[in-house]
Formats: structure tokens, sequence, C-alpha cells
């Protein structure tokens, strides 16, 4: 989702449209289930009642929200914090722990991507895993689904194709760009101060 998409669903949001509430939690749910369960290394269920109490928040407090500070995802991210902070008992709130492999496969699906390498000391931090996985919650739903299919899942494009409904053009055209817009989001994160030069 573009950030014209985006701010066209708030406004719908703020109408109280419910197809676009519908919308919302389809896009967000499960990035956000996963951003809570890396974030505070918790079990899927007590993830999933964080995220449940964050979209009732945010169903409360949609007009508080501001585009020009961010988009909704960062947003989300921060009430998601908020609500985990009062939920979760403070022996589970730790992050960096690791509740399921997503992380590791994400790190996986980082050095396989065909373009061009990183640095070898960049893999090697102990910090990538955050960054990959912040790199992939970044990305609209099309391109995160492409490259788990393809990089977590090692399907070919061929059974892709039929997954997702399109030709295997179409198919390799949506890989080329998903992992354009990985490379981008994850550079973004790992050099947060080059932000302002873009």
């Amino acid at each position: 989702m573009d950030q014209t998409e985006e701010t066209a669903l708030v406004r719908r949001l703020i109408r109280g449209d419910g197809d676009a509430w519908e919308q919302f939690c389809r896009e967000f749910s499960v990035p956000l289930l996963t951003f809570v369960r890396w974030q505070f290394g918790c079990s899927r269920e007590a993830a999933e009642e964080v995220v449940q109490m964050a979209f009732v928040r945010c169903v409360k407090s949609i007009r508080s929200f501001d585009p020009a500070r961010g988009r909704l995802f960062a947003w989300l991210k921060t009430v998601s914090r908020n609500e985990a902070h009062t939920l979760l008992p403070g022996s589970q709130v730790g992050p960096g722990l690791t509740p399921d492999p997503l992380p590791a496969a994400s790190r996986a699906a980082l050095e396989r991507l065909n373009e061009v390498p990183l640095p070898e000391e960049i893999l090697a931090r102990q910090e990538t895993q955050r960054l990959v996985q912040e790199a992939l919650l970044e990305l609209p739903s099309r391109h995160r689904a492409a490259l788990a299919l393809k990089y977590l899942e090692n399907r070919r494009v061929a059974e892709i194709a039929g997954l997702l409904g399109q030709s295997e053009k179409a198919i390799e055209s949506l890989l080329t760009r998903s992992r354009q817009a990985f490379r981008q989001a994850f550079l973004r994160l790992l050099h947060p101060e080059n932000r302002e030069e873009e």
C-alpha cells in the first residue's frame, strides 16, 4: 500500500467505513502480529491479544493519526508497544528474543537475494535479523508475500504464479520490484542518517 492509498484508507477509517476497517485489519494484522512476537518474544496467543487491543485502541484514536509524522504501520507499532507493556508480564517483555524461526529465515532470505551482495561485516552483525524483520514489515503486502513464497518457502516462479493467480512473467517482475523494495527498506534502516538526503 503506497502513501496515497494509505491516506485514502485513513480518511475512510475516520468516517467509520466498515469495509475500510476490514481492509485495515487484513493489511496490517499479520505484519503487526509478527512485529509483536519478534519485539517482545511472546507466544502467538499473547501477541494476538496485544494486536487485538492495539486495533481497539486504533479504532478509538484514528483521528489522532497524523500522516505528516510517519506511515500508518509505524504508528501501529507504537500503539502495539504501548499495549504490550500493559498486557504482557514484565518477564515476557524483552526485545531481541526469538519466538519462532522467522527472523533466522528472514536473514537467510536476505543472504539469498540475488542483487548486489551486502558486505560480510554487515551480515555478521547481531542486529541484522532485527533489521531484516523490520524491512520485511515495511513492505507492501504483495511484495512481502512474493518474497516469503520465493525465499522462505522455496517456491518456484510457476508455483507462485499459480498461488497468486498471475502469469509467470508478472511474478518475475513482482519479485524484481519486491527485492528492490526490500533492499531499499533494509538500507534505509541500516543508515537512517541518509533519509534526509533522499
